[in-house]
Parts: structure tokens; sequence; C-alpha cells
């Protein structure tokens, strides 16, 4: 997949990122995401170093990820147990099925 050049804001320093072709408005997208929650920050915390900024933002994210995450791992688990209880509940009526069956 070919690349392409955007050109993204954040802290007020433009940056050129290469960016896979058809995914330069998610960029331009994250980036904003980015912008928002360093001002939230910045705003909150009454701190002004960008550096320090950014950091409690990528932290904030990278929680924020775990906690989807484990989000989605329960719920694949839940998934799969029911998955597994429902196929334990038909083959136990195809067995009592054939069985009946037989019977008659």
């Amino acid at each position: 997949m070919s690349q392409s050049a955007v050109e993204i804001n954040i802290l007020g320093k433009c940056y050129k990122m290469a960016c896979p072709q058809g995914q330069e408005d998610a960029l331009l997208g994250a980036a904003e995401i980015l912008n928002e929650k360093i001002a939230d920050l910045k705003q909150r915390t009454k701190i002004a170093k960008s550096e320090q900024l950014a950091v409690m933002a990528a932290l904030n994210f990278c929680h924020e990820l775990k906690l989807e995450q484990a989000k989605n791992n329960e719920y694949a688990d839940t998934m799969a147990q029911r998955i597994q209880m429902l196929q334990s509940t038909i083959e136990n009526a195809l067995i009592e099925k054939g069985i009946n069956t037989n019977e008659k």
C-alpha cells in the first residue's frame, strides 16, 4: 500500500507524517482528538510544558486502551461461554431426539 504525506498540527507545531493512502482523514481526526485532550489537560492541570502534557495525554490514552481491551476480552470470554453452552444444549437436544426416535 502506498503512503502519502500528511501535515498535522500538534500543540501549535506542524509535523509531516507518512500515512497509508486512504487513512489521511483518520490521521487528521486523531491529531484533532489529541489536541483536544492536551487542551483539556492544560486547563485542568495548569501545566504549561508541552512535553509533560503530551506524556500525560499518552498515558491517559494508553490507560483508556487497556480498559477497552479488558472489556473486549471479557466480552469475548462471555460470548465463548455462551456459544459453548448453546452448542452443548443443541448436542443434548439432538441426542435426546435420537434416543426418542430409536425408541418409537
